[in-house]
């Protein structure tokens, strides 16, 4: 299927990429109660695949291949799309193949997707009013309805588009999810040492060959799930150039020098419930 999506019998399904946080800096707490952060995203191969239908009515209604809660982003998204512009209702479906509560974007790639089909059903937006939607959902959206790779600033919504990099990856998560909601209370409670100041982002920009992955939170989800740690390490050994845990994890990624050297890494992670050789992708809307 073409990554832009097909349209058939007003239906509209694309394929909605993850992200991971090459960088990732907590620069402070807002007196909005929101976190200053500093991160370099990027989209990876790993999709779940979204449907659009308009059904005639004025209600969304939501079905995923797995539980989601009753107010979940695809709704949310989907809502304020119909608010701002007054058409139908819809119904959503939803292929799941990102993990939960593993950093790679799932909830916020799904939003976009949704807000994505909607403008290919009803009509498009201008960019920043979609953004605006987008960020009212969460604070990955905007970056996950721009794609590729950029520079995110704020709590996530100031975004400077960068050249996205090729990469083969190896991505690997165990059965331990984090509540990403927990992990920042607790760097609250024990704030990160001055030498996260420094502008990491700009470090990785510098030599892009030999990437400097670097995440604040890193250092306190090993303490809520002590196995992501372990991952990293398997991964290095196995010959990743480097490799990190992803946005508030609990993912863990390792960037290769080639995609079979990925492929046999894999074969070491029998254990992981999700593992997967991706790449990262440049803009796919």
């Amino acid at each position: 299927m073409d990554m832009i999506g097909k349209k058939a019998k007003n239906c509209v399904e694309l394929l909605a990429p993850a992200k991971i946080n090459l960088t990732l800096e907590v620069l402070g707490k807002r007196d909005d109660g929101y976190h200053e952060l500093r991160s370099i995203m990027h989209s990876v191969s790993v999709y779940d695949r979204i449907t659009v239908e308009p059904n005639g009515t004025e209600n969304i209604s939501v079905f995923c291949s797995v539980p989601l809660p009753e107010r979940n982003t695809a709704r949310t998204a989907a809502e304020l799309f119909r608010a701002h512009i007054g058409c139908s209702g819809v119904d959503i479906r939803i292929e799941k193949a990102i993990p939960s509560e593993a950093g790679l974007g799932g909830a916020s790639a799904d939003a976009a997707g949704v807000l994505r089909c909607m403008e290919q059903l009803f009509g498009r937006l201008p960019e920043a009013e979609l953004y605006s939607i987008g960020k009212k959902v969460g604070a990955d959206v905007p970056f996950c309805l721009l794609g590729g790779c950029a520079l995110a600033e704020g709590i996530g919504e100031r975004l400077t588009k960068l050249e996205p990099f090729e990469y083969p990856l190896l991505l690997v998560k165990g059965k331990a999810g984090i509540s990403t909601g927990k992990l920042f209370s607790f760097i609250d409670e024990k704030p990160l040492s001055s030498d996260a100041r420094i502008n990491r982002a700009d470090g990785f920009l510098a030599d892009t060959a030999h990437p400097k992955l670097h995440n604040d939170l890193f250092p306190a989800a090993v303490s809520f799930a002590p196995e992501i740690e372990g991952y990293r390490q398997r991964l290095l050994s196995l010959g990743a150039l480097d490799a990190m845990m992803t946005g508030s994890g609990s993912a863990v990624y390792g960037i290769f020098s080639d995609t079979e050297s990925a492929k046999r890494a894999y074969e070491a992670f029998p254990d992981c419930e999700f593992r997967r050789v991706a790449s990262t992708i440049p803009n796919v809307w």
